[in-house]
């Protein structure tokens, strides 16, 4: 097979221009012309995937599925699981994670325990999502015996486990559960003159650049006075912040950003009125919990986000601005403004009632 095959690097060219029928019929030449099949499948993949058309994408999971080799590190690979012990992996992105933890109760219902391991970080966010037996983590904290399981499932894994269709997926409905505790002290922070407040995340990290819009084009955001915006951001670039000057309503509470920990910046999305957040944790943090979450993408987007909606039926409080071409982003902050004012007036109102 020819890694170089014309028609599939034409085809992947297509997909990532976002041409979908024109690269989901270039895949298919490509296949009959000798390219790697298990790779052309991956492409209609994320294509069926980007158009909502999810049993297509597991058609050609099935496909790769079929045609791979014995698994030696005994990851889930078809068989029933029913009556099984089962560890639940977290092995890629925080977001991922919480995106698919949904499924947790529905595979506990068939499985004999489920046992979730999650990075370190993410331990104390993982006890607020129901549905595990024991929860582990690796490292200094990994327990002293390691439990028995029968079969290893990658939580990415899971919407295709239980082949899910779009019209049945299940919706995110406030199903991280937040320590009382955790919820007292993000309710602290907000104590004084009332507002209406707004967080905001610009960088989703050095791995994928395209995803991150620079912060000083979303400074025509901050010119409304009736909003208090909040600096959510993690990392060394929360410190653009300061950038920006000392306007009023412009706050940065190290306390309340993603670097403080998974369960007090889910407590600070929980309080606030509005999250204005690039795809990255955030975005799924605030959809989990059901906060209204305006969410910016490039125009290659993520297969999760869909094509050509606003909107996102994994997290129905989620709408969504997208780059009408790679790398515009003065075209969202544009929208963000119309939008803002719209939805500030009413919430203005409703506070003043």
């Amino acid at each position: 097979m020819n890694p170089l095959n014309p028609w599939l690097l034409h085809a992947e060219q297509l997909l990532n221009q976002r041409h979908l029928p024109a690269a989901l019929a270039c895949f298919d030449v490509a296949q009959r012309k000798g390219a790697d099949p298990d790779r052309c499948a991956a492409g209609r993949w994320r294509i069926w995937m980007l158009q909502g058309k999810f049993e297509e994408a597991w058609r050609e999971s099935d496909a790769i599925l079929r045609r791979g080799a014995p698994n030696p590190h005994r990851f889930w690979n078809g068989e029933s699981i029913r009556g099984k012990r089962v560890i639940l992996r977290c092995l890629h992105g925080f977001g991922d994670a919480v995106q698919f933890l949904r499924y947790m109760p529905a595979l506990q219902s068939i499985a004999s325990s489920v046992i979730l391991e999650v990075p370190p970080r993410m331990l104390s966010l993982a006890r607020c999502i129901r549905g595990a037996d024991q929860i582990i983590t690796w490292g200094e904290a990994a327990p002293a015996r390691q439990p028995e399981w029968d079969v290893q499932i990658e939580v990415t894994e899971l919407p295709y486990f239980f082949r899910t269709r779009q019209r049945d997926l299940p919706v995110a409905t406030n199903y991280l559960r937040l320590p009382q505790q955790a919820q007292r002290s993000a309710a602290a922070a907000f104590r004084g003159p009332e507002s209406i407040h707004a967080g905001v995340v610009w960088s989703s990290g050095e791995w994928n650049l395209t995803r991150s819009i620079p912060l000083a084009e979303l400074r025509p955001l901050f010119d409304d006075p009736g909003i208090t915006f909040w600096n959510l951001q993690g990392g060394e670039v929360r410190n653009q912040w300061s950038d920006l000057g000392s306007a009023f309503n412009l706050r940065d509470t190290p306390a309340l950003c993603a670097d403080a920990g998974l369960v007090p910046l889910a407590a600070v999305i929980s309080r606030l009125d509005l999250v204005i957040t690039v795809d990255t944790l955030t975005a799924h943090l605030a959809g989990a919990l059901g906060r209204p979450t305006w969410l910016l993408l490039q125009h290659a987007a993520d297969w999760r986000w869909m094509h050509a909606r606003d909107d996102s039926p994994w997290y129905p409080s989620l709408r969504i601005f997208r780059q009408p071409r790679q790398g515009d982003w003065a075209s969202v902050v544009t929208q963000l403004r119309e939008a803002l004012t719209e939805w500030h007036s009413p919430q203005a109102e409703s506070r003043a009632a």
